[in-house]
């Protein structure tokens, strides 16, 4: 068994960590999460649940150092890193690292953008901070004792990302050995959040989302402060993996999670795995929704022509909204409903902002209705029927006809153009992420964070 504890191991892994020794691809793949994540994050700026949460945070009129993207609220850290959270989750645009069950960036960036701004923080530092983020989260959640699925014992995201929020905060700020590991710890004590809205369909996970990089924060500043963590805040008898990752007690005691967790850090990157969304709905429907366009445009397809469509979802969509059907109470009820995605684009060719805020459309819905959806056990994404009044039968599969959503930067770009345009005019959307994207050779990332807001 390891000498160190999880939080000791993770903490000097974290100090010691040196962006130059990292290479090229984890670092482009740093500036592409760090391009998609405010791009799409101003993109949810005015929708309900940032809306609702904007005016709760503000209705004290309090005012503070801190910039609310898009909308330009300055506001003390606490309150602005929470509604960036929020944001960065809101338009259901964010990253995904797969295997883990973790959106590592959306939990990460907010708290780097506030504390950066705040620092004046250079660009390589906020690159190291995003690195550090990502890989502590992913780190943390891919621990062997822990479900590969987590929806049965909590919402990951919020959870497992608390973690890599504080730590990177605590690498930014450039707290001491002993200061990252009390923050990673106080991170863990700090995590919250409840998997039943993603299994209902309903949308308070987007403020127990938000909450995770504002309690990355709180951790760190109760670490500087000198706040102090159990050594074994993740392994113990009454730590973190028995309680969010279910693992056997007896199980802990005798697994040497220190190896587990610390086995490829630094060495695989995981941020080089993070898939990203060319649709502003669940991780799982990207693929169906792929299909669907294919199936319409290479055979002409309307809404009229389609007499029923078969769906076949895997397992992870069955567990997470992907069978649920109308009625729809909130825009957040289609995210992961995959009969809703599939049937979108079948009807109108597209599945954006406009068509997942249209859930009781008339064309949409009667598509759906004449839709039979099938969860198969084994299936990890999925697969579609489409049968025509004229008769004609199209179908695909994902494992013949799938594509790789590890999206390269040109795409990452024009994702977040078009969701940052939604608040943004097209000239200063295209002048945000260009300064994203040339994010290393920033003196002052606080520079950046002006062009983050509406003119």
């Amino acid at each position: 068994m390891s000498e160190l504890t999880v939080s000791q191991a993770l903490g000097a892994w974290v100090d010691d960590f040196d962006l130059d020794s990292v290479p090229a691809s984890a670092r482009e793949a740093a500036r592409k999460t760090l391009v998609n994540t405010v791009g799409t994050a101003i993109g949810a700026y005015g929708l309900d649940d940032a809306g609702l949460a904007v005016d709760a945070v503000t209705a004290e009129g309090i005012s503070g150092p801190s910039t609310v993207l898009a909308g330009g609220e300055k506001l003390p850290a606490m309150q602005a890193v929470y509604l960036n959270g929020i944001l960065t989750c809101n338009l259901g645009q964010e990253e995904t690292h797969i295997t883990s069950g973790t959106h590592p960036a959306e939990t990460t960036i907010p708290v780097v953008l506030s504390l950066a701004e705040r620092l004046g923080s250079t660009g390589p530092e906020v690159l190291a901070a995003i690195l550090v983020g990502i890989e502590v989260t992913v780190r943390v959640a891919s621990m062997d004792l822990t479900p590969a699925v987590k929806f049965d014992n909590c919402e990951a995201p919020a959870v497992y990302g608390t973690t890599g929020a504080a730590a990177a905060a605590a690498k930014l700020a450039r707290l001491d050995r002993a200061g990252i590991v009390n923050a990673i710890g106080l991170g863990a004590n700090l995590a919250a959040g409840l998997s039943e809205p993603v299994k209902f369909g309903s949308t308070e996970y987007h403020f127990t989302v938000g909450a995770s990089p504002m309690h990355g924060l709180m951790a760190y500043e109760l670490a500087r402060q000198g706040g102090v963590a159990a050594d074994t805040v993740f392994e113990g008898d009454g730590g973190f993996y028995q309680l969010f990752g279910a693992a056997d007690r007896a199980d802990l005691a005798e697994h040497d999670c220190v190896a587990d967790v610390m086995e490829t850090l630094g060495e695989v990157w995981e941020i080089e795995e993070l898939i990203y969304k060319p649709y502003p709905v669940n991780f799982f429907n990207q693929s169906p929704i792929d299909g669907a366009a294919g199936i319409r445009s290479r055979n002409g397809l309307t809404a009229e022509d389609v007499k029923s469509v078969r769906l076949e979802i895997g397992e992870l969509a069955a567990a997470s909204g992907g069978p649920n059907r109308q009625p729809y109470s909130s825009r957040g009820g289609v995210l992961g409903a995959t009969g809703y995605c599939v049937a979108s684009m079948l009807a109108r060719g597209a599945v954006g902002l406009r068509e997942t805020t249209d859930y009781e459309a008339s064309d949409i819905l009667g598509i759906l209705d004449k839709t039979e959806i099938v969860p198969v056990e084994g299936l990890m994404t999925a697969r579609i029927k489409v049968e025509t009044s004229s008769g004609d039968v199209y179908e695909f599969d994902h494992d013949e006809d799938g594509r790789d959503y590890r999206l390269d930067m040109g795409e990452i770009e024009e994702i977040a153009r078009e969701a940052a345009a939604n608040v943004l005019s097209d000239e200063e959307a295209d002048r945000l992420v260009g300064a994203l994207s040339a994010v290393e050779g920033t003196e002052d990332f606080a520079e950046i964070m002006k062009l983050t807001v509406k003119g």
